[in-house]
C-alpha cells in the first residue's frame, strides 16, 4: 500500500514555506517603485568599468560624434533598471564604448585595456578619417575589441550576481518579518514576549528557509512522495 505523502504534515509545511518565499519575492518586487535603489543594485560595478572605458580624452570634454561619459552611464543605467536582456545590455555598452573612442582618448583606452597605445591611436585616426587600417592597426583594434568584450562581460555577470544575491537577501528579510507577524497574530501574546519565545525562533527559521525553498517547494514535495512510495515498494514482501 502506497503512502500518500500529500496528506502528511511534512509536504504541507514544505509547500507553505515555499509559498511564503514566493510571497516575499513578490513584496520585494512591489516595493521597487517606492525603493528605487533596489533596481540599481549591482550597477555601481558596471559604472566603474564603463567609466574607465569612456575617458573624456585630452583635448576635449568628450569625443565628437559620441555620447559624453555621463550620458553613456545614464543610458546603461536606464537599461539596467528596466531589466533589459543582459546580452543586449552588454552589446549596447560595447557599441557606446567603441563609439566613444577617438584619437584624443585612444591612449587612455589603450592603458585601460593593455593594448599598444600607438597602434590604437593610429587606428582611431584612420577610422575617423576613413583611411584603411594597416594590418598592425587592425590587429590592435581587434585585441581592443576582445578585451572590451571580456571586461564588459565580467562586470555585467558580477553585477547580475550581486543583484540576485541582494534581492534574495531582501526577500529573506521580508519572509522572516512575515513569518514573525503571522505567528504573533495567531499566538495572541505580546509581540516582544513572542519574539523571544520558542515560537518566535521557529518563525525566524521558517522565514529563513522560505526564500531558498520557494523555487523548489513543489519539486521537493513530489520527490518526497516518490521516495516514500519507492521505499514502500522495496520493503513490500
Amino acid at each position: 500500500m502506497f503512502v500518500d505523502l500529500q496528506s502528511l504534515h511534512t509536504t504541507q509545511v514544505i509547500t507553505a514555506i515555499g509559498a511564503l518565499g514566493t510571497s516575499a519575492f513578490g513584496v520585494v518586487q512591489a516595493f521597487k517603485p517606492v525603493c528605487p535603489f533596489i533596481n540599481r543594485i549591482g550597477f555601481s560595478g558596471i559604472g566603474k568599468t564603463v567609466s574607465k572605458l569612456t575617458p573624456p580624452g585630452q583635448g576635449a570634454a568628450s569625443p565628437i560624434n559620441a555620447l559624453p561619459q555621463k550620458e553613456v552611464l545614464n543610458s546603461l543605467e536606464a537599461n539596467w533598471v528596466n531589466g533589459t536582456d543582459l546580452a543586449s545590455q552588454k552589446a549596447i555598452a560595447k557599441s557606446l564604448v567603441k563609439l566613444h573612442m577617438n584619437a584624443d582618448n585612444a591612449a587612455a583606452l589603450a592603458a585601460a585595456t593593455n593594448v599598444d597605445a600607438t597602434l590604437l591611436t593610429a587606428a582611431a585616426v584612420s577610422m575617423s578619417t576613413g583611411v584603411a587600417l594597416t594590418q598592425a592597426q587592425t590587429d590592435a583594434n581587434s585585441r581592443f575589441d576582445l578585451i572590451v568584450t571580456a571586461l564588459l562581460d565580467e562586470c555585467y555577470q558580477r553585477a547580475d550576481q550581486h543583484y540576485r544575491n541582494w534581492t534574495r537577501g531582501l526577500a529573506a528579510v521580508v519572509a522572516v518579518v512575515l513569518a514573525l507577524v503571522g505567528g504573533w497574530m495567531i499566538g495572541g501574546e505580546p509581540f516582544w514576549t513572542y519574539l523571544f519565545s520558542k515560537s518566535g525562533g521557529i518563525a525566524v527559521i521558517v522565514g529563513l528557509l522560505a526564500t531558498p525553498l520557494a523555487p523548489i517547494a513543489k519539486d521537493l514535495s513530489t520527490a518526497l512522495t516518490v521516495a516514500v512510495n519507492t521505499m514502500q515498494m522495496v520493503k513490500k514482501p
